[in-house]
């Protein structure tokens, strides 16, 4: 009897072994999976976290001259009274900043995040004839100002402010340093990334 008792004892003792063993090991290599998930690279993380539409950094209010003279000619000679001419201000703002699918990463160096930004550009251009401001005005005998002269000045005026914008470098260096800064501050406000140095290029 006391020797049955001790070989239950022993296989009892095997079994609960072997359930043990059982139930810690890992299955289906999950712990594998674990740790490349660990490893997710920082470029992937940052191409899952940024935005694929515009990014607006900069917002330029600005009031500009409308000025126009023009006569009614004939053979290139300008007929006596029918001149016109008109003098007013006219308010505009224009939204600068970047298509974010543009955004190139370099994924040679994992140590260091390396971002290439696309060219600044006018996301934006309104005009606001609504506001506008009249100094000057005058109609010329059968020359007069009617709505289609009046949106031919201000598409005239928009297309120059507008070049004018993009040939300003001041402006557009305040829009880079505008873009660098917001995306510096969220890519670390990310806890994957805020340790990272972050390296700005521009074309």
């Amino acid at each position: 009897m006391f020797r049955f008792t001790t070989i239950l004892v022993i296989l009892l003792a095997l079994a609960v072994g072997c359930i043990g063993f059982l139930l810690g090991r890992p299955s289906g290599g999950s712990g594998d999976a674990a740790a490349s998930q660990r490893e997710i690279s920082i470029h992937t993380t940052v191409r899952q976290v940024f935005p694929v539409a515009e990014f607006v950094s900069l917002h330029y209010r600005y009031t500009s001259v409308m000025k126009d003279v023009s006569s009614k000619e004939v053979f290139g000679i300008p007929i006596p009274g029918t001149e016109k001419k008109m003098l007013a201000v006219i308010d505009g703002s224009i939204k600068l900043g970047i298509h974010c699918n543009e955004i190139q990463i370099d994924t040679t160096r994992s140590d260091t995040l390396f971002i290439k930004f696309p060219p600044i550009k006018i996301i934006s251009h309104e005009i606001y004839p609504e506001t506008a401001e009249v100094y000057d005005h005058k109609n010329g005998f059968f020359n007069k100002y009617d709505a289609s002269d009046q949106f031919a000045l201000e598409a005239k005026q928009k297309f120059e402010t507008g070049l004018d914008v993009r040939r300003n470098r001041e402006i557009r260096d305040q829009a880079r340093a505008a873009t660098e800064s917001a995306f510096r501050s969220f890519l670390h406000a990310l806890p994957a990334l805020d340790t990272i140095p972050v390296v700005f290029r521009w074309p």
